[in-house]
């Protein structure tokens, strides 16, 4: 489990890193944290495991376009290929930047949508092992979904892995 648990932790930084990376090309404010993606998860990977996470911002409309550009600079230029994928038109649709099966990343998606509504999805490759001892070693009895993450987080926040007993909890900003 110690090993599982090294490997988990070093996979964690990697692509928080990455994925904050990202984020704060597009902007650098607080994003919206819609699932925190610390704690690993068992689907879609048979016995094995994978780390998801997803924020979502709003940017000016007008912006998008240079924001776009931004994050796709930064993936080219963290050695990333990157595909897009634009659907509908300017008044309802979203401008896609994905990137699939490459370092970290199962899937990464950024998607800019109709109004400045930004999405940021980050799923890991699977890993083996059981989802389930490895998140009771990362958080313990801790509930994260209820409460103990922050809210909100801004790209240039400290990252953190793993659950200190007795640590406060977060309400809305870390």
């Amino acid at each position: 489990m110690e090993e599982q648990f090294a490997q988990a932790e070093r996979l964690y930084y990697a692509y928080r890193e990455t994925t904050n990376g990202v984020l704060a090309a597009i902007d650098e404010g607080a994003w919206k944290v819609n699932g925190y993606g610390m704690t690993p998860s068992g689907a879609g990977c048979g016995d094995g495991w994978k780390y998801e996470l997803s924020r979502s911002t709003k940017v000016d409309p007008a912006d998008a376009p240079a924001r776009r550009t931004a994050a796709v600079d930064y993936l080219v230029g963290e050695g990333f290929e990157v595909e897009g994928m634009d659907l509908g038109d300017d008044e309802l649709g979203s401008r896609d930047v994905i990137v699939r099966e490459q370092g970290v990343y199962s899937l990464l998606t950024v998607t800019f949508a109709t109004g400045g509504n930004v999405l940021v999805v980050a799923t890991t490759q699977c890993n083996p092992g059981d989802p389930h001892a490895l998140a009771d070693r990362i958080v313990g009895d801790v509930r994260p979904g209820q409460g103990y993450f922050p809210k909100r987080e801004s790209p240039s926040d400290p990252l953190f892995f793993g659950i200190t007993p007795g640590d406060p909890q977060f309400t809305d900003e870390p």
